[in-house]
């Protein structure tokens, strides 16, 4: 059986960390992983901030230029850390690809329904109840109140 494109990539991500930086996912303690784990997201964030470098995005200048190849190169920046946040999170290609198609049909069955993005979240985590990692539910015994005890005052503060 031939190797799928994001297997293929997966592997050599893994490879590379380990042999290029000593780094084994597989071996981590949790607190190796909380610290790897925010690493990579924070250098994430940063390639995909210089990836907006490369345009003029910004409603009040008046360049609108979108430098194609340097954006690409920032987005391969950005993949090989999500790459690693994938792997520190034990996500499999097999595992996403299943995720993501559970969570598009959670999308598509939410706007089927009119989902406006606060009526089905818990006043006080925010979190969406029918998330499946999401254990906060509505109470049953006190409206207003979720599992979590929160609820919101006026203006959408948690009191």
């Amino acid at each position: 059986m031939s190797e799928g494109a994001l297997s293929r990539m997966m592997r050599l991500q893994k490879k590379l960390q380990k042999e290029t930086y000593g780094i084994d996912y597989d071996g981590m303690t949790d607190e190796e992983r909380i610290a790897q784990f925010k690493d990579m997201h924070i250098a994430l964030t940063d390639e995909l901030h210089e990836a907006l470098g490369e345009m003029g995005w910004k409603p009040w200048a008046t360049s609108k230029h979108f430098n194609q190849e340097a954006v690409q190169a920032e987005l391969i920046d950005a993949w090989h850390f999500f790459m690693n946040l994938m792997l520190i999170a034990g996500l499999t290609p097999d595992k996403l690809l299943e995720a993501y198609e559970l969570k598009r049909a959670k999308n598509m069955a939410r706007q089927a329904e009119g989902y406006d993005g606060v009526a089905t979240k818990c006043r006080g985590c925010k979190r969406a109840f029918d998330d499946d990692a999401v254990k906060c539910h509505p109470s049953t015994s006190e409206p207003g109140k979720s599992c979590c005890h929160y609820t919101t005052g006026p203006v959408g503060r948690i009191i």
